[in-house]
Order: structure tokens, then C-alpha cells, then sequence
């Protein structure tokens, strides 16, 4: 189980890694390109928000299964 909850833990750090090199890339984006991402996705940066939020929570559920 501890293992399991390691692995967890680094996977969200790889993901929380990734969310903040594409915040950085938000940032330096021309602001036409970035109109038209947000039109057709939607607010790109409060739904980044939101998923960063999620994964920095630190009481989650963890579902193992086995035999």
C-alpha cells in the first residue's frame, strides 16, 4: 500500500511539474494565439487552476485492487 501511495505521490508531482512549465508558456504567449485557444478550449487557465488545486490536495482516495 505505502508503495502504491509513493507512486501516487510522484505522479502527481510529474503532472504538478507539467502544469507549471505550461503556465509559463501561457504567460509568454502572443495574445491573439492566446484568444483563440480560449476560444475553442474554453478559460484554459482557470480550468489549469482547477486541476493544479486538485492534485496538490493532499487527502485523496486510493483504490488498489488485487487478488
Amino acid at each position: 500500500m505505502s508503495e502504491a501511495k509513493h507512486e501516487d505521490v510522484r505522479k502527481r508531482q510529474v503532472l504538478l511539474d507539467f502544469y507549471t512549465e505550461a503556465e509559463g508558456f501561457l504567460d509568454r504567449m502572443d495574445e491573439q494565439i492566446l484568444t483563440l485557444l480560449q476560444f475553442y478550449v474554453g478559460n484554459i487557465e482557470e480550468s489549469m487552476r482547477s486541476h493544479r488545486m486538485q492534485l496538490e490536495q493532499k487527502e485523496y482516495f486510493l483504490l488498489v485492487a488485487g487478488k
